[in-house]
């Protein structure tokens, strides 16, 4: 298995412990038998469950942009220390990006968000290209 394919399985993985830990905050705050039933009357968030669920929500979105920069490579046969760097900070930032956003420090957020879409970057340098050229990289 390629790094860039494991970098998407712990991404994967970092999404389900987290949106595990936001779903486990709403029984928490919200109470019990509201959290287990079927939610129909709205409560408010607390801080950390809106920080969570944008986080996960955010963590969703840039996932599937680089599980489908990482699927195309693999399946183009493009694998290069450019792409394998580029899954590794992506996959790095991601498990940073949670607890930073929870946590509620924004220039810090800001910043691993950042190192991701670098990651991203370089992923797509070489799959754009190949793309463009009509070959592998």
């Amino acid at each position: 298995m390629t790094i860039e394919l494991q970098a998407l399985v712990w991404t994967a993985v970092i999404l389900f412990f987290s949106a595990g830990v936001q779903g486990m905050l709403t029984p928490i705050n919200q109470g019990l038998v509201w959290g287990l039933g079927a939610r129909d009357e709205p409560r408010d968030l607390s801080v950390l469950q809106g920080r969570m669920r944008r986080a996960v929500a955010n963590h969703i979105e840039w996932t599937v942009v680089f599980a489908v920069l990482v699927v195309v490579a693999h399946l183009a046969g493009i694998s290069t220390a450019r792409t394998e760097t580029g899954a590794i900070l992506f996959a790095v930032s991601r498990l940073a990006y949670v607890p930073v956003y929870a946590a509620g420090v924004p220039y810090l957020r800001t910043a691993v968000w950042t190192v991701g879409t670098v990651g991203l970057v370089l992923i797509a340098i070489d799959v754009l290209g190949a793309a463009l050229t009509g070959s592998a990289a």
